[in-house]
This record gives structure tokens, sequence and C-alpha cells, in this order.
């Protein structure tokens, strides 16, 4: 499965693709629940060398795991919600001078449209200018929500 910005039907497989975020985050039915903000809350935009140093906004990504590279979308919001654009929702959180951590999950559908499972994406960020790099691990659940994969996972994201 990758994570990708395609609108309508995107054509999935029980692969797993890493966005960036080190854990799982469990799902139940269409809500996505996801962990609380660290005690590092994000910064709001306007905030002087602290919103310079944040991820607030729109990144195109590049996730690369066992060899393959597939590109994504994500964006994080000034209240801490990170965002796979076109499918998938968690939390963001700083948790030191350029440095973030991200938790995604997204659910993983058939081409008739049924819930297949859900990817569980856990990161940890450095940001350099309007670069980020990542890595983590991604998580793949059933949709019985049990545990079929497990890869490490690197991102590079580019500000858009």
């Amino acid at each position: 499965m990758k994570r990708s910005a395609d609108t309508g039907r995107r054509r999935r497989t029980p692969a797993v693709v890493a966005a960036a975020v080190l854990a799982a985050v469990p799902m139940t039915g269409t809500s996505t629940a996801v962990a609380p903000a660290e005690a590092g809350a994000p910064a709001a935009a306007g905030a002087g060398r602290a919103a310079a140093a944040s991820p607030v906004g729109r990144w195109a990504l590049k996730v690369s795991f066992e060899g393959h590279t597939y590109d994504s979308t994500v964006q994080f919001t000034p209240g801490g919600t990170a965002f796979i654009v076109g499918g998938g929702a968690g939390r963001w959180s700083r948790t030191g001078d350029g440095r973030f951590t991200f938790r995604i999950a997204e659910p993983m559908w058939s081409e008739k449209g049924d819930y297949l499972g859900r990817v569980s994406v856990e990161q940890s960020a450095r940001l350099t200018g309007d670069t980020f790099t990542s890595s983590g691990v991604s998580r793949q659940y059933d949709a019985d929500d049990v545990l079929t994969r497990s890869v490490q996972a690197h991102d590079t994201g580019t500000r858009s």
C-alpha cells in the first residue's frame, strides 16, 4: 500500500508503505484514534524562530522502504494534526529544535471499496529549511486488526 495524493479510487496492494512516524495508531470503524500531542506542542505560525523550524504546511514526500520509493503528500496543521492527502490522519508534535515526530493511520481499501485494514506510520523527523528527513516504523494490520507486517521506512519531505 502506498500513501498518495490520488483522488477518487486508489489501487492498493497489501504491502506496507511507511510515511514518517513511530508507533501503531489504533483505528476503529471510520474514525481515527491518535495519540495526544506531546508537551512540546506545535508552534503557531508567525512565532519567530520557532515558526521557522515548524513543519506546519504541505509537504511532497518520497517514502522509501525495502528498496522501493513512493510519492506521497502530507499536511501538518498548526494545532498538531497530520494528514496524508488522499487518506489517513494522525498527530505531529515538536520534540526539540528542528525535530518533530508524527503518527498517521491510513486505511486500505479494495477496488470494490471493502476495508482491508490499515497502515500505521510512526516517524521521527529532522527539519532543515524547507526539507525534512525522517525514519521510523510502518505497521500493516488486516481488517481484523491483526499485525501482518512491520517495516523500517525513511521519508524525505520538501515543502510544497
